[in-house]
């Protein structure tokens, strides 16, 4: 029988990255008694710290002209309509209040001149005025070493290695989570009536991705078995330019944001600049939504490498002016420091979709919240590069602060959490910790194996109704696969790694069948979302799609963006 072990506080956060540390120090500076749940370590862990170069905002010292307004503007036109103009409103009037926030924990941006207080703020492509703030290209690593040393001034625990695997829910009503405690090998059941879901991505299901391993989707499959809606879960951003070979670099970030405008070119198997044959305006405007589509129809096409990528080329480039510890990194995994070629394709890199969220950042179940890239509705069907560290502080921020005060005043009563909802939520978990030491049961690595296979071949970056509906018919039996089959070969559970791949398995399957569900539903193309069976845009489709999980069936609500749609 595996242990359990309760504990008590006023907001659980699940995940460390840069919105779960932001949320935890708001939620805290409202008197509320947050805990802090990340399954790897929070200095190792999360999207924030691979961000290299910038954080956008309009900030005092902006271009002339530039403005908040306009920088809502560009959100929305690279969103192709689909972001939700209230919560896009929220972030590009709030991202410089961010910016000054890390400026008070110890964030020192890179001037726009030695000795200058002004920061210097490069231009990415889709923006209209140059806003990125940048510290080197460890931007993400510098936000989150002050937000880790804020977090540990303020005494707010951290609970390393704790798989969060569901939200207690009792008739409606928001109880805690349950979460796996690697080591110890035992059940723990966090009581509190908030909770906010800081969980990052899922591009791990994908099997080119440029995530970490621990983006395996699991805030969108705990929401979903919580009853939670999702929405935009098909537009799954693809960075276009992931290094495909050598064996060592595969799924590495070829930075084609900043090489581009500096000359960097895109080139066929047979050496041919095919950008102009698309029609698609100059190369250097291109989003990343454009870039990975039209990469995609090239490979598609017979033009790809044997590696199944195209090249870039930085021939005519100063080398000095390539991002150095990308190089250094590129070195150490076999690439030659002088390579003015290298293979790359479109890479799974970030997710728009996500939990619906409203401007304050609830969901649709009273007393949850989400910030991060596991929130849904703000980018729509395509993100513009560098808000996603804006993004995860700013809705950061608003999660910890909202969900702080729901607590205090919903305190939950002293008798504690009823077994019957306990135990619904514990059973599926119990039932594949009794597997571990099974020499029987299948192991979660080929089931990881499968759902990116799938996920690659059918939910892509181009997909087919066809191919969907085969990825949705597997995804559905691979989650009665996993309750049933799945299991650790190892039978002691502290520090048992397989667990840990088995609960996220769950997660992995029910994000993609959300994509894969979603990516059916939408019949035309829009941004990220590429449909080889509905080539063109339809104006019918400029609206959002909310998906819940019912049984094994897709309960879709259509939005209208425009028109306020409360959940």
């Amino acid at each position: 029988m595996v242990e359990i072990a309760r504990e008590r506080y006023d907001v659980v956060i699940i995940g460390s990255g840069g919105a779960g540390l932001r949320a935890a120090l708001a939620a805290a500076e409202q008197g509320a008694r947050p805990v802090v749940l990340t399954k790897g370590e929070p200095q190792r862990s999360g999207g924030t710290l691979s961000a290299h170069y910038s954080f956008c905002a309009v900030v005092p010292s902006a271009e002339p002209g530039d403005s908040p307004e306009l920088f809502a503007a560009d959100i929305i036109r690279s969103g192709e309509g689909i972001p939700d103009p209230r919560l896009v409103q929220v972030l590009a009037e709030q991202a410089a209040e961010a910016v000054k926030f890390a400026e008070r924990l110890g964030v020192k941006f890179d001037p726009v001149e030695k000795g200058s207080s002004r920061p210097h703020l490069g231009w990415l492509a889709g923006h209209s005025y140059a806003r990125a703030l940048h510290v080197g290209n460890t931007v993400g690593r510098e936000l989150m070493r002050v937000l880790l040393r804020a977090v540990k001034k303020a005494g707010i625990p951290v609970h390393s290695f704790t798989h969060a695997t569901d939200l207690i829910v009792d008739r409606g009503v928001l109880k805690g989570v349950v979460a796996f405690h690697s080591p110890a090998g035992e059940l723990r059941i966090y009581e509190a009536p908030a909770v906010i879901v800081a969980t990052g991505g899922g591009s791990q299901i994908y099997e080119l991705n440029t995530n970490p391993y621990e983006a395996t989707g699991d805030g969108y499959g705990i929401a979903l078995r919580a009853g939670i809606e999702l929405v935009d879960m098909e537009f799954v951003q693809h960075y276009p330019t992931v290094l495909v070979s050598p064996a060592g670099a595969r799924g590495l970030m070829f930075n084609s944001g900043i090489l581009i405008p500096k000359g960097a070119r895109l080139l066929n198997r047979h050496g041919d600049d095919f950008w102009d044959r698309y029609g698609v305006g100059p190369l250097k405007d291109a989003t990343r939504d454009v870039m990975s589509r039209v990469m995609s129809q090239e490979i598609a096409a017979g033009n790809g490498t044997d590696a199944g990528g195209l090249y870039i080329s930085t021939r005519g480039i100063d080398p000095s002016e390539l991002p150095q510890m990308q190089q250094r990194l590129l070195e150490d995994v076999g690439l030659a420091a002088d390579a003015a070629e290298r293979e790359v394709a479109p890479g799974a890199h970030y997710f728009m979709g996500g939990l619906r969220i409203e401007p304050d950042a609830s969901t649709s179940l009273p007393g949850v919240y989400a910030a991060g890239e596991c929130a849904g509705g703000i980018h729509g069907a395509n993100r513009l590069a560098g808000n996603a560290l804006s993004e995860n502080q700013v809705f950061g921020a608003i999660a910890g602060r909202n969900a702080a005060v729901y607590a205090l005043r919903n305190p939950l009563p002293p008798a504690g959490t009823g077994s019957s909802a306990v135990d619904e939520v514990l059973e599926p978990v119990r039932r594949i910790l009794s597997r571990s030491g099974s020499s029987t049961a299948s192991r979660p690595q080929e089931g990881w194996r499968e759902v990116q296979s799938l996920m690659q071949r059918h939910a892509g970056a181009t997909r087919t109704a066809e191919g969907l509906e085969q990825a949705i018919q597997r995804l559905n039996a691979l989650r009665e696969e996993i309750a049933e089959r799945v299991g650790a070969r190892d039978r002691a559970l502290i520090y048992n790694r397989d667990v840990g791949k088995m609960l996220e398995l769950r997660n992995m399957v029910d994000t993609g069948w959300s994509v894969a569900a979603s990516a059916k539903e939408r019949r035309e193309t829009r941004g990220a979302h590429v449909r080889l069976d509905a080539p063109a845009s339809d104006n019918g489709w400029t609206c959002s799609l909310a998906v819940r999980l019912e049984g094994r069936t897709a309960r879709f609500n259509r939005l209208l963006r425009g028109e306020v749609n409360h959940p």
